[in-house]
């Protein structure tokens, strides 16, 4: 008995030696915690992967820390180096890869890309994100393209997991700046579908301004006059008119063919649109003009395109018998980027519509014509500014203010007395007090209005904005000055500022590119991008195109 219980012993004994011996002989194959070439090499180790991958993420999390952030650090490197060729396509392998960002991953994302329905969806949209996130090499841009487009088809429903495949693939194609990329945006942004919501036609849109495209004129044209199916006062036009502008002149004959009515898929949009307001409101539907909503959009594209070569057909559009066309070809004529020798007919044109129109618009064109910053316009100006209207007193507020921001210090003069005598507008416009005294300082000097776009004052720095873009020319301290004022916090300051540099900027502003790509970047989602936004990013197009050419 004793025997067989001491043999007992000796077992238990040999079996407890050998299982500590297996678990030290384990424990010692197994990589440090803190070795990340080590970790890497136990990804294939389905039984450590997991352990491997939350180390991994773990020492990389801490080697960015102590970069401060900076990926291009010798520390950031040396772990790409020594783990990139082990990653695959885990869910938190590519969490891994995404906050990696090393080009050499490229080939597990776009493998990842190969999505199966309830299975991998997550796997393809962390690849997405992360290739948007990763330098893709120009000699893959290509094959990456073809992956994302193939990715993109397979999605057909409306889910979640589906809806957030389209988002990150779709910015995949923008990010990349590849003309390569056309084609499949410009079939998602044309698509009208009940499984794809109208916010990723705009989505695509937005994606092809990076390329400015020839190529996507047409689609882009029609673009103009796309709307939802079932909201028709969604459309993507604003999107549209972005890339139109930033493609430049190929962009302008096609914008007169529409103009002129001979664009026969934006003829059909805009009855089918409004047929569709007619199933919501008749009455509303009945107001609408087909060749005057044709009209209208191709009309402000013009404007926004900027191109002097426009300004013959806006003028004749000025003279319309339609009232809302003559407007908006008014208002576009403002923005048509033209030499000294063209103002004169533009404002002509302007004076026209401008006696022909209904007072509750005229504030519109006063505020029109001083953005010409023409000498020509300061004659009308002073009349409606002095003259007191009784039936809609703000008409004469918004000449005198238009005005008082021209006007040098002698023209300043002639106004003064409008301050006092003026009763029905003279609170409205006490403030700008402050424009004339200004404008009694620094007159015609450049260097005195550079200095007051520091002013505490903001009807003073729209002042000095708008005498700058007046009296500046070409002045690269002007230009320099005015660009600081596009991150105010109040819009008329920006807007003037902006205003000011379109005017200027003749060879492009690559600062003022920088400064709204930061703005963007910075401010999406807050109202006052969202409001500055309308004329920051066209004026953006506008500048870029004035470099290249």
């Amino acid at each position: 008995m004793a025997t067989a219980m001491h043999a007992s012993a000796r077992n238990w004994f040999m079996l407890a030696v050998i299982s500590l011996g297996l678990v030290m002989a384990l424990a010692g194959c197994h990589a440090d915690d803190n070795d990340a070439a080590g970790q890497a090499n136990e990804l294939a180790d389905p039984v450590r992967r997991e352990h491997a991958v939350g180390r991994l993420q773990a020492i990389f999390g801490q080697i960015l820390v102590e970069a401060k952030g900076d990926r291009k650090s010798p520390a950031i490197k040396t772990f790409n180096d020594a783990t990139h060729e082990q990653l695959t396509n885990g869910l938190r392998i590519l969490q891994l890869m995404a906050e990696m960002r090393d080009p050499r991953t490229i080939p597990a994302l776009l493998k990842a890309l190969e999505w199966q329905a309830e299975i991998s969806e997550d796997h393809a949209v962390t690849a997405g994100i992360t290739l948007t996130q990763v330098d893709v090499p120009a000699d893959q841009k290509g094959a990456v393209v073809e992956k994302i487009a193939a990715a993109l088809a397979r999605v057909e429903g409306n889910r979640g997991a589906d809806n957030r495949m389209r988002k990150s693939f779709i910015e995949v194609l923008g990010k990349l700046k590849d003309k390569r990329a056309t084609p499949v945006l410009t079939e998602i942004a044309l698509r009208q579908s009940e499984s794809q919501n109208f916010l990723f036609n705009i989505l695509a849109t937005q994606q092809l301004e990076a390329t400015a495209d020839a190529e996507a004129v047409p689609a882009m044209v029609k673009g103009l006059y796309m709307f939802d199916l079932a909201n028709p006062q969604m459309r993507m036009n604003a999107a549209a008119e972005s890339v139109l502008v930033a493609i430049g002149k190929a962009s302008q004959q096609p914008l007169l063919d529409a103009l002129a009515g001979k664009n026969e898929d934006a003829n059909k949009l805009v009855e089918l649109s409004i047929e569709s307001f007619r199933r919501k409101d008749a009455q509303l539907a009945g107001t609408m003009n087909k060749q005057n909503l044709v009209a209208h959009e191709a009309i402000s594209a013009l404007g926004r395109l900027g191109l002097c070569e426009s300004a013959d057909p806006l003028i004749k559009e000025s003279e319309h018998t339609n009232a809302d066309r003559r407007l908006n070809a008014a208002l576009a004529l403002v923005k048509l980027s033209c030499p000294a020798s063209e103002v004169p007919k533009i404002v002509a044109a302007l004076k026209k519509v401008y006696d022909e129109s209904d007072k509750q618009v005229r504030p519109q064109l006063l505020v029109a014509m001083r953005h010409l910053y023409a000498d020509e316009v300061m004659p009308d100006l002073l009349a409606v500014a002095t003259t007191t209207e009784t039936e809609l007193p703000p008409v004469q507020m918004y000449g005198f203010v238009s005005y008082a921001l021209l006007a040098d210090k002698a023209e300043s003069q002639k106004v003064k007395s409008v301050l006092e005598k003026a009763e029905l507008i003279k609170d409205q416009i006490a403030p700008f007090a402050a424009v004339i005294k200004a404008a009694e300082e620094c007159d015609k000097g450049l260097d005195c209005w550079v200095g007051k776009l520091k002013d505490a004052d903001k009807l003073v720095l729209q002042k000095a904005a708008t005498m700058l873009a007046r009296l500046g020319g070409g002045d690269e301290k002007a230009i320099t000055g005015l660009v600081n004022l596009l991150g105010h916090d109040d819009l008329e300051v920006r807007n003037e500022a902006l205003s000011a540099i379109d005017h200027l900027a003749v060879k492009g502003s690559q600062a003022t590119v920088d400064k709204i790509s930061a703005l963007e970047s910075a401010e999406d989602g807050r109202s006052i991008w969202t409001n500055f936004k309308i004329e920051a990013l066209p004026t953006r197009s506008r500048l870029l195109l004035r470099a290249g050419s």
